[in-house]
This record gives structure tokens, sequence and C-alpha cells, in this order.
């Protein structure tokens, strides 16, 4: 047996408080179990333990004294989600008011160069952000800031429309000496040599997301650009290596349905063969739906299943193929679920109007940059969480769970979904036991005397 990754301390010392001896054990229904090449991991997302067992171990891991005084098993009859409340309860640490504001979500613009049919924005209002609205907001962000570094996320529509607003914003926030970093979601349309160059040198950008919805033919029927006489396809797959040359990470998001899914894994051989050996880049998939209907109303149970089965395979190929994202495990209680009810971050749009969702751009807002005060009513009202169901209860996942009745795309709990996030959780330990072996491989080498 090896630890990966230690336990929590705060945890445990909430934990020691109760009692574990009984004559019948079995797993707590908070860990998580993957094989890998040496035995199998098991992760407790209620401590945040990481161990590798042996096969021979994993046999006999219900009489293991370790993994008994480590909760990873427990008494027969032990309520799980009473102890993981009661973590919850002491760890939760959710900011009520909106003070030191350090992430800001800036819509450039609500216009867009493409038209692809599931927008969520489709119906909605097309307006630039205009250039003394642009002074203001860098105001703004100069006077909420307090003093700290703050992140920039560009939005819109598609925010490089409106590339001078961007300008605007940074080269205030630069004149007034406030650090910032940025990233864009875009369609990576507009990503030419000049934008890419005044990207990182002014704007600071890190980070790209770009959705891709299939190969070229797919791709350029449902972006459906606005442009003519030209090949989107090639145009975006040029950006982005031209984005990963300057040394931007580039995040990009397959958008899956059951009408292209498989050409999405000919998009990824074909990503695969392009840009094989770029470290940063990444590529996740995601279903596609539309509007703010709940995910779990969108299709029937039968269409959920075969879209399980199809993203199951398409996130292993992306995985073989080296791109998935390489984030560890949690190793600390999550106290909130997104930007919405974080407490520390808004949206901005065009108009100067605030929010705490970019997918609520007409409407939700909480204030205006020409105001000093906010609606606490609103802001409330996206801290409201989901009801718990029954399967709560069992549910490997409850301890880093929360699910805000406002967010029409995660407030309904249903196995599909749950399945992507375990095997989201699964990948993690996958990469963080990875970062463990090069780790210990390091420190041997590092032991060695050559003397």
């Amino acid at each position: 047996m090896k630890v990966i990754a230690e336990a929590n301390q705060g945890v445990l010392k909430i934990l020691a408080r109760f009692n574990k001896k009984a004559e019948k054990s079995r797993l707590m229904h908070f860990v998580v179990e993957t094989p890998v090449e040496d035995g199998v991991l098991l992760y407790n997302l209620l401590t945040f333990e990481m161990i590798l067992l042996t096969e021979e171990e994993n046999r006999l891991r219900n009489d293991l004294e370790y993994l008994k005084n480590q909760w990873f098993v427990v008494p027969e009859n032990t309520n799980e989600k009473e102890l993981a409340d009661l973590v919850k309860m002491f760890t939760d640490t959710k900011q009520d008011n909106l003070e030191a504001i350090t992430g800001y979500t800036i819509f450039s613009t609500t216009d867009c160069n493409a038209r692809c049919f599931y927008c969520f924005e489709l119906g909605r209002s097309r307006i630039p952000m205009t250039d003394e609205t642009a002074h203001k907001v860098a105001q703004y962000i100069c006077d909420h800031a307090k003093g700290k570094s703050v992140n920039i996320s560009w939005f819109g529509g598609e925010p490089l429309i409106n590339q001078t607003a961007i300008d605007i914003i940074c080269n205030d926030l630069i004149k007034n000496g406030v650090e910032f970093k940025s990233s864009a979601v875009s369609n990576g349309y507009l990503f030419d040599e000049s934008t890419v160059e005044k990207a990182v040198n002014l704007w600071n950008i890190k980070r790209v997301q770009i959705s891709l919805d299939g190969t070229e033919e797919v791709y350029n029927k449902i972006k459906a650009y606005v442009y003519k006489d030209t090949n989107p396809y090639y145009i975006v797959l040029d950006n982005i290596g031209r984005l990963l040359e300057a040394g931007v990470a580039v995040n990009i998001r397959l958008n899956m349905d059951l009408y292209n899914a498989e050409d999405l894994m000919k998009l990824v051989n074909e990503l695969a063969e392009r840009f094989a050996g770029q470290e940063k880049l990444s590529i996740y998939a995601n279903h596609i739906f539309e509007g703010n209907i709940p995910m779990a109303e969108f299709r029937t149970s039968e269409e959920w299943e075969q879209r399980d089965v199809l993203m199951c395979k398409l996130e292993e190929l992306i995985e073989q193929k080296g791109f998935a994202f390489k984030s560890g495990i949690a190793k600390k209680m999550k106290t909130n679920h997104c930007m919405a009810d974080s407490g520390r971050a808004v949206t901005i749009l065009p108009d100067g109007n605030i929010g705490v969702c970019e997918h609520f751009s007409e409407d939700e807002f909480i204030g205006h940059i020409d105001k000093d005060s906010f609606d606490e009513s609103v802001i409330q009202r996206w801290k409201v969480r989901s009801a718990e169901i029954p399967e709560c209860a069992e549910c490997a996942l409850y301890p880093q769970c929360i699910r805000l009745e406002k967010c029409a795309n995660d407030r309904l709990c249903f196995t599909q979904r749950k399945n992507g996030k375990l095997r989201k959780v699964q990948r993690q330990m996958r990469n963080e036991y990875q970062r463990w072996i090069e780790k210990t491989e390091v420190d041997e080498t590092e032991d060695l005397d050559f003397d």
C-alpha cells in the first residue's frame, strides 16, 4: 500500500469524534476507485486521501486496519451523508458580500460572427460596448479589486469582434497599476497574427477556449459564419496553432450530440496528427443543450443512454491521444458551485449592467457600473441550492456536489450526468498518480550519490 495524496488533516480532526469500531465493515460510499498498471487507486472524496493498493490488498481491503483508521472502510451501518454534512458545516466559508471582486467576465459585445443553431444567446440583443463604457469598466475594476490581482475572461457573443473595448480596458488597468491576467471564450476565427501578438502583450491572455463541432464539412455547416468565400475550419485551426506557438494555452471544447459524435472522433484524430506534442493544448467534450433548458429534460432517457456511450468513447480517445485536462484531485472541500455563488466574481455586460452568470445577458442583474450598491435579493437567489434527493446519501460525489437551483444545466441530477462526473474524477486520479510517479522518480535520482 502506498499513499499517493495525504488526507486533509482538518477533515480527519472533525471525523475523529466518531467511533468506527464494528464487526462488519464496507467501503465508504464516498470512495472512488480506478485500476492502474500497478494495482488499484482508491480516492476518498471526503478526506481527500488517495492510496494505491496491490491487487491482493484490494481483495482484502475491508479488513485492512489502515483503511479503517483513514475512513476508506467504515462500519456497515455508517451514515456517510451525516458525516459529510458535518464536515461541510465546519468548512463552508462562502462569502456573502461582494467586496474585493477579483473575477470579471466581460462582454465586449453580444454580437457574433457565427450563427450556431444551438447557441444559448439566440434571439438576444446584439450590442457592442462603447469606448465610454469600456473606460468606466476599467475604473470599476480599479475601484473594486482592493489592490488584488484580477482575472478577466473576455466573453460574448464573439469578444474579438470588439477589440477596441478590450484594448481600452487593458490599457487603463495598466495605467492604474492593476495587475491582471486574462482568458477568452472565442470561436477562434479572428485570432490572426496581429491579434495574437496583442493578446499576449497587451491583454495578457494565458488561455483561450475554442469550440469545435466536427471536421471541415460539419464544422463549417454548424458554425454558419457570416463570412463568404472562406474556409473557417482551416482558418480556426491555423489560429489555434498560432496561439500555441505564442505560448497561449488552448482548451478545445467539442460540442457533442448524436448527429456529430462519430465525426468528433475523426476530429480528435485530425487534431492529434496536426498538434501532436503540444503540451498547452487540451481537449474536452460537452453535451450540446439549447438555451437554459435543463439537460435532463432536453432528451429522452434512451437518447441519454446513447449519448453517454458515445461520450465515454470520445473521452477515452481524447485521453488516449494525450489531450485530456491534466488537473489532479481536489485537496479541500468545495464551497461554491461556480462564479455565480462565489462572492468574488461578476459579469459585466456591454451596457454596464452587472450580473453573476455569463449565461444571463439580459436579466438577473445585481447592479450597474455607475452604481455602488448591489441587489442583495438577486445575489442570494443565486446562492440557493437544489433540494437533496434520496440518491445523495450513497453517491460518491456527494461531498463535492453543489447544485444551484437557478442553474438549468446543473440543478438536476441524472445517471448520465453523474457518470460523466465520476469519469472526470477517475481521470484526475490517474493524473495525480502519474505526477506522483514522476516526482518519485525525480526524488530517487536526486538521492543518488555519484561521488
